[in-house]
């Protein structure tokens, strides 16, 4: 009986790593919200989005290999991304060309639709974060 009680105790007990992870999610959460909630184009909002550009490029700076330890980044996958931007701008190109926008719409035009309130906004600044969190963790 004791034995079943310490384990059911052990098994509830969150670590330490899930708890920094969570804080470190709400704290992003946090952060968009707030971030995108400045008026757009203004010093405030340039300030909040080149916060995390620059605390990434510090990181970057301080982690990236001695020249001795350089070694070539695989090239695998890199035809699937130039296909891929090649199929985007192709289409980005004939919907710009296309009218009306309603009808044809472009990326800018379909972020503007989702940007022109704050939850949308929040949205998109809460997916570039975490877009660039998981390209900075590659």
């Amino acid at each position: 009986m004791t034995e079943h009680t310490e384990t059911a105790r052990r098994s509830r007990r969150v670590s330490w790593r899930t708890a920094a992870v969570g804080a470190a999610v709400a704290a992003g959460l946090g952060y968009s919200w707030v971030a995108s909630g400045l008026r757009p184009f203004t010093h405030p909002a340039a300030v909040a989005v080149s916060i995390p550009l620059v605390a990434t490029g510090v990181v970057l700076l301080r982690s990236r290999p001695r020249a001795g330890d350089a070694t070539e980044a695989p090239r695998r996958g890199w035809w699937a991304w130039v296909a891929l931007f090649a199929a985007l701008m192709a289409s980005e190109l004939i919907s710009y060309r296309l009218s009306p926008r309603i009808d044809h719409p472009t990326l800018s035009s379909i972020a503007d639709a989702i940007m022109s309130t704050h939850p949308g906004r929040f949205a998109m600044f809460a997916a570039w974060l975490a877009v660039g969190y998981w390209l900075f963790r590659r």
